[in-house]
């Protein structure tokens, strides 16, 4: 079988998806694209060098080119212009995480894959974490009972993480972080409890006085099966990277999260027997942006004629998620998350 010949635009998000997409057996990494290649110290050249893999002198370039795979890697505000050009190239496209800045654009989004018919991906990252998918496992199958309420957090401090010519916190661009790394913690909510129908959210902006959009966000939501939740969101809070996520359920609870070597998990019959409340620790691999194993399911999926599950839609029903957030924070009041599209 022919490998799928794969293009990757942004080398920075990108370097992960390229480096995968040379290694897989299934793949070759036949182009690379970044607008800002030759001023980016931080992009690996020497990678790209070594491998004698193509650098493309243009964006056009990626789009006119024999790749069956387009990888959209680049900052959050491209991703809809380039992710319609490329499936209009009649190109898969992987695009990563949040989908688009809005909800419109993933409109714009969803009628390109239609009018294409192409394979499309939403690169939640999350769902490919060890720690969360054995999460997913366990709740699954029912060792912590029916779901009642759960929790997640992404706390990011982004004070020296502006990103290249400071895009994240242009006034221009106006980047919202509750979307564009709050995604990863809505996402994984939703992936856990399904869509949430309402959420209430209160917003602040103490940490980065100086950015164009408030920097911490609490939200509260109701899901399916009258579960509730609730998800923090700081670019600006002080303390060492997190997505601690907690999930509880009528039988026990759950408390994982993506760069730890264990989840914990209370079981009531376990504890019954044991006469004691307590946690149990389970080892699990840390890989907490395991890109390799997304660009796999991908791969895998469209050689066997399948969308993948973190479709166009799961990336739209996330952003609709965020917006919502947004909007409550603005008004004051409780928003209904959009479906609709």
């Amino acid at each position: 079988m022919a490998k799928l010949k794969v293009a990757v635009i942004g080398l920075r998000m990108g370097a992960a998806w390229a480096t995968a997409a040379h290694t897989q057996p299934n793949t070759t990494l036949s182009l690379v694209y970044d607008k800002f290649y030759a001023e980016n110290d931080r992009i690996n050249k020497s990678f790209f060098a070594d491998n004698q893999i193509p650098v493309a002198k243009s964006e056009e370039e990626v789009y006119a080119s024999d790749a069956d795979i387009v990888v959209v890697a680049s900052p959050d505000h491209f991703h809809c212009e380039q992710s319609i050009k490329a499936l209009r190239a009649g190109k898969h496209v992987a695009c990563e995480k949040p989908l688009a800045s809005n909800l419109d654009e993933c409109r714009q989004i969803i009628a390109a894959v239609k009018e294409s018919g192409k394979f499309f991906m939403t690169g939640q990252v999350c769902r490919y974490a060890p720690g969360f998918a054995l999460a997913k496992h366990l709740l699954s199958e029912g060792r912590i009972g029916e779901l009642v309420y759960l929790e997640s957090e992404y706390a990011h401090d982004y004070t020296h993480a502006q990103g290249f010519q400071n895009w994240r916190c242009d006034p221009a661009i106006k980047r919202h972080g509750f979307l564009g790394g709050g995604c990863h913690a809505l996402d994984l909510m939703r992936w856990l409890a399904g869509d949430p129908s309402e959420v209430f959210c209160y917003m602040n902006q103490k940490h980065l006085p100086d950015w164009p959009t408030p920097d911490t966000g609490v939200a509260v939501a109701k899901f399916p099966a009258d579960v509730i939740g609730r998800v923090f969101v700081s670019i600006g809070v002080k303390r060492p990277y997190t997505m601690r996520t907690v999930i509880n359920g009528t039988q026990g609870t759950i408390i994982c999260d993506n760069t730890s070597e264990k989840i914990q998990i209370c079981e009531s019959s376990s504890c019954r027997a044991a006469q004691k409340l307590a946690f149990a620790e389970v080892p699990v691999q840390t890989a907490s942006h395991n890109v390799a194993s997304e660009l796999a399911d991908f791969v895998n999926g469209i050689l066997h004629g399948e969308q993948c599950p973190t479709d166009v839609y799961q990336g739209t029903r996330t952003v609709a998620f965020a917006e919502a957030a947004i909007k409550s924070a603005q008004c004051g009041q409780p928003v209904q998350v959009e479906y609709e599209y």
